[in-house]
């Protein structure tokens, strides 16, 4: 029997809605870190090329086909005084921290000069098929050591990072209990958490390239963030209180499963998460496209000299360590207030329409974008005049374009929230771990296959011998924008356009299944509310007929 009611549920303080704030703060901060830097490092400095970096990422989602859903399970089993998720957030903060540091570490180790699944050339590969298929290796010289060591790390990184996300995501119906203010909540949270988006592209570089040796400078900037995201997660643990208690026993996993798949809405809900993983993947070369496709356009050596000259000091600027914070903060901005005006949108359509037209619209902006960007001010031109031009149009462009990032952050969740109060209201089961493991997990396997596709087709337009050849040319002084755009042009179209089109493509991927969402969020409204009220009731009444038995 239940020793407390439920609580205020259609309220929550500012300081509740603030303290949940630092939990999207410290996960955002912790996956942007790998968003941002952990394929540069693997493929660049672990000495695993674009293609073994890729393979990292793609294999490891293999652990997570258990780890999500055992993670589900997990969360809908606990029952401790501090309620089903929250107790996480203390209890695994710590693992994760060490997961982070681990994946950045400076090892180094002995190439075995084995076999490995790093020195596969998917490309060649794939194209041996139906003419006596073989695996054909890569020529790059792979250190088969750090490739499983990097697996390891991030088998360890991620099982603590889903310990914590998965009650992060159930904590949301379970603190903001009604529909409207759950909104509101989740729009607030992720916009001051959305700082998470900004600080490690501001931040991260530059403390790494303020070594020497960039591989302890990543490991540096690795502690730093883990310390920075770890901190607030621990604190956002005392600021918040789970409202829904839950009386019932822990439901049998199998039935949880039962339930989630054998729901239609369900279903469409998680097709579209599978496939809102390839709206924003491509951001994963924005730190390319600053390395090597705007490298030249402005003068930085000159730039350099002119700040040592007038303020004493070299700064040591670079396409890494400013043309990237600039359109990651381009970005992060965009992202806060995309998230800011969807309460306002919502009092205009429901959730489903705003989804649906939100991913049209951004698709065909980011394919005028990328034809903008190409043909009208092209950024690649020759003319530096022309192609500084050409980066700042995409700049402002990016702004826009990021709109749906931030606002389907805010509507999935919002969605997938209200599909654990109908899935309460019908079976009388609260599956806040099962619901959103598993969305969780369509998501990661979204990511993991899309990386590698897209990882692999880059490579095969040459970015490993780019790679190669210009930072060769770069340490010794001599790489110009004129030997790039002549050599390199179909790679560095590419990453451009992984960086535009190929989020169209998930945008408009991700309309289809949510066609088949079929739901009435006036009449929930009502029904929830009744269903919510019917319960405290029923919770009342047992509490007192608890209370006269014991004075009996």
């Amino acid at each position: 029997m239940a020793k407390r009611k439920m609580i205020d549920l259609k309220n929550s303080s500012v300081k509740e809605i603030l303290a949940f704030s630092l939990l999207p703060f410290g996960l955002l901060t912790v996956i942007n870190v790998i968003g941002n830097a952990l394929n540069v490092y693997l493929a660049d400095n672990l000495g695993l090329g674009m293609v073994g970096a890729g393979l990292v990422l793609s294999i490891t989602k293999i652990w997570d086909a258990v780890n999500d859903p055992m993670m589900g399970m997990i969360v809908d089993k606990t029952r401790t005084r501090w309620g089903k998720c929250r107790p996480y957030l203390v209890w695994m903060v710590i693992p994760m921290m060490v997961g982070l540091i681990l994946l950045f570490a400076p090892v180094d180790f002995v190439n075995s000069g084995s076999f490995a699944l790093s020195q596969i050339d998917i490309a060649s590969t794939i194209a041996t098929i139906g003419d006596g298929f073989h695996i054909v290796k890569t020529v790059e010289n792979v250190n088969t050591g750090n490739f499983w060591y990097a697996v390891a790390a991030y088998l360890i990184f991620y099982t603590f990072y889903t310990a914590i996300d998965i009650p992060y995501q159930g904590l949301t119906p379970l603190v903001f209990p009604e529909s409207k203010n759950r909104v509101k909540a989740i729009s607030i949270s992720n916009i001051f958490g959305s700082i998470g988006t900004i600080l490690p592209s501001i931040v991260f570089f530059p403390i790494v390239y303020a070594f020497d040796d960039a591989r302890k400078g990543f490991f540096v900037a690795a502690i730093v963030f883990a310390v920075l995201a770890g901190i607030p997660i621990v604190i956002s643990f005392f600021g918040i209180k789970e409202k829904v208690y839950i009386e019932k026993e822990p439901i049998k996993y199998g039935r949880a499963l039962k339930i989630v798949f054998g729901n239609k809405n369900m279903r469409a809900l998680l097709a579209a998460a599978f496939f809102n993983a390839l709206v924003n993947i491509g951001a994963m070369f924005l730190m390319f496209f600053a390395k090597w496709n705007c490298y030249g356009i402005f003068n930085f050596p000159a730039l350099n000299s002119w700040v040592e000259g007038t303020l004493g000091f070299n700064p040591n600027l670079t396409e890494e360590g400013l043309l990237f914070p600039i359109l990651s903060i381009s970005s992060g901005i965009s992202y806060m207030l995309s998230m800011a005006i969807v309460p306002a949108l919502l009092k205009k359509m429901d959730k489903k329409t705003l989804f649906i037209h939100m991913s049209w619209i951004c698709a065909i902006a980011n394919v005028v974008v990328f034809i903008i960007c190409m043909y009208v001010f092209p950024y690649t031109s020759e003319n530096l005049t022309q192609a500084r031009i050409g980066f700042v149009v995409y700049c402002i462009c990016r702004f826009f374009t990021n709109f749906p990032v931030g606002m389907s952050v805010v509507l999935l969740q919002a969605i997938f929230s209200d599909a654990v109060d109908v899935i309460e209201m019908e079976t009388g089961e609260r599956l806040e771990g099962a619901v959103f493991s598993f969305k969780s997990l369509l998501n990661k396997i979204g990511i993991a296959l899309f990386n590698l596709i897209v990882m692999a087709v880059v490579n095969a337009f040459g970015y490993s011998t780019m790679s190669g050849e210009l930072t060769a040319l770069k340490e010794a002084g001599t790489l110009t924008r004129d030997i790039m755009l002549a050599n390199h042009m179909p790679v560095l179209n590419a990453i451009f356009f992984m960086l535009t089109v190929l989020g169209s493509i998930g945008l408009i991927l991700q309309i289809f299944p949510m066609l088949k969402y079929k739901f009435n969020e006036s009449e929930y409204e009502d029904k929830i509310k009744a269903f919510r009220e019917q319960k405290e009731a029923e919770l009342e009444a047992q509490l007192k007929a608890a209370a006269e038995a014991a004075e009996k």
